[in-house]
């Protein structure tokens, strides 16, 4: 039973009867209702606890119980089965905004008929021919491959829920990350192609100001050759080395080092520069500032998207729009 919608259970054919064992209907609606929990979570993008989502799978698996208890029969009525949904999902979810809670309540149910119909479907497929008429062999493909098809169930149910909320949420998310950059500096300008960085939240030291990171390749015909030559024998997040190689160029170019920390690296120094302005498209709107520093990272940015810089989301408050 998974919240109240019929989830078949182990059946045994004696004669033209079958018999229905208790604690598999249990084990099987307790595993089920896991399942459809945790890809709930993972719909919708949230943090989850193992031991919440096992209580509120426990109990969607008491509630299917209620089939063998004919007097409670009348607590499969449509009613009952959203308290026992809305249940489920406070003992596995609370507390989250009402808007938060109706979507995870969708994907819930999403995945509440999504998994039932895998296991049905996988049941099927696995048996090979129906003896004794279409409804007698349906309960003799149940009692035989039943575990295989949540097993089966399960496994495809997490490699989706691996992959798809992830993939959803890149597709949804990007077109409103997109943005075209341009940085001018000592009397030239680049044009690039950015991403908004929701967690990029570095700033400068000396100044406060957010830290815009974008490709050294792309940025480095607005650097003069003695930049170039420093920053192309050590390195950008080798700062100190590099700066230690500018001179006076320090001053004229008001660069500094940005301490930074990233995966695979406990902390590091980038060198970093303040431009004369920058220019942001996001989203059709004009962001203008001279407020920002721009650091210079030589790995590449790019993903499954164009991106040569990652801007921080404090640029846009300290930006004059246009």
């Amino acid at each position: 039973m998974v919240t109240g919608t019929f989830c078949p259970a182990r059946v045994r054919n004696i004669m033209p009867t079958y018999a229905v064992y208790v604690d598999q209907v249990f084990v099987g609606s307790l595993v089920m209702n896991y399942m459809i929990l945790w890809a709930a979570a993972k719909l919708g993008g949230i943090s989850h606890n193992r031991w919440r989502l096992l209580g509120g799978a426990s109990l969607g698996a008491f509630y299917s119980l209620v089939l063998f208890i004919p007097a409670w029969h009348g607590l499969l009525a449509p009613g009952y089965k959203l308290m026992a949904s809305l249940l489920m999902v406070s003992a596995a979810f609370w507390p989250r905004p009402p808007v938060k809670a109706i979507i995870l309540l969708g994907y819930f149910y999403l995945a509440t008929f999504a998994l039932g119909g895998t296991v049905q479907g996988v049941i099927s497929f696995l048996q090979p021919r129906y003896a004794g008429g279409i409804i007698a062999g349906v309960m003799q493909a149940v009692d035989a491959y039943l575990w295989y098809g949540i097993l089966l169930s399960m496994v495809i149910f997490w490699s989706l829920g691996r992959v798809v909320p992830a993939q959803m949420r890149k597709r949804m998310m990007l077109p409103l990350l997109k943005s075209d950059l341009a940085i001018s500096f000592g009397g030239q300008t680049v044009r690039l192609p950015a991403l908004l960085d929701t967690g990029n939240s570095l700033s400068d030291p000396l100044t406060g100001n957010p830290v815009l990171i974008a490709e050294y390749e792309s940025l480095k015909e607005l650097l003069s050759q003695r930049v170039r030559d420093a920053v192309e024998k050590y390195g950008p997040d080798q700062g100190a080395a590099v700066l230690g190689e500018l001179g006076d160029e320090i001053t004229s170019g008001h660069f500094r080092l940005i301490p930074y920390r990233s995966v695979g690296r406990d902390s590091g120094w980038l060198v970093a520069f303040r431009p004369d302005e920058v220019e942001l498209n996001q989203g059709g709107h004009i962001y203008r500032t001279g407020r920002v520093v721009v650091a210079l990272c030589g790995e590449r940015l790019d993903g499954e998207t164009p991106c040569r810089a990652l801007v921080p989301p404090a640029l846009l408050d300290n930006s004059l729009m246009g």
